[in-house]
C-alpha cells in the first residue's frame, strides 16, 4: 500500500498483533481507535504513525505478505461508518513485528493512551 485514504470522522483504525507459534488472546490485545474522539493532534500522530507503517505493509493473500510460520505481525483494519463515506472500501493492511515502527509498538501496547502525548 503506498498512500493512505483519507482519515475522515466515521474512521475506525483497529490494531492487533497476531501470529505466532501459539494463540494466546491476552498477547492479541484489539485496540480500536475512533478519529471522532480524537483531537487534531492526537489525529494527526495517528496519521503520521499509519504513514510511516505504510512502505512495510502489504496487503493479506499477497506472496510475501506477514502471516507465515511463526512469524508475528501486527493486522491494522481502517473502516468508515457511515453511508456518506461509501466511496471507501475497507483497509486491511499486514506489517511484520520485526518491521514495524517503534511507535506502531507503542500505539499498539497503549492505544489511544499514547496518542495523548
Amino acid at each position: 500500500m503506498n498512500e493512505l485514504p483519507t482519515l475522515t470522522d466515521d474512521a475506525v483504525i483497529e490494531l492487533a498483533r497476531e501470529g505466532g507459534v501459539a494463540f494466546i488472546p491476552r498477547l492479541s490485545g484489539l485496540r480500536r481507535i475512533i478519529l471522532a474522539q480524537l483531537n487534531e493532534a492526537q489525529r494527526q500522530r495517528i496519521v503520521n504513525i499509519l504513514q510511516q507503517t505504510l512502505p512495510v505493509a502489504k496487503p493479506p493473500g499477497e506472496p510475501d505478505s506477514p502471516g507465515r510460520g511463526d512469524q508475528r505481525y501486527y493486522r491494522i483494519q481502517i473502516t468508515w461508518t457511515h453511508h456518506n463515506s461509501a466511496h471507501y472500501a475497507d483497509v486491511i493492511v499486514l506489517v511484520p513485528e520485526t518491521k514495524a515502527p517503534p511507535e506502531l509498538e507503542e500505539l499498539w501496547r497503549r492505544g489511544e493512551d499514547c496518542v495523548c502525548d
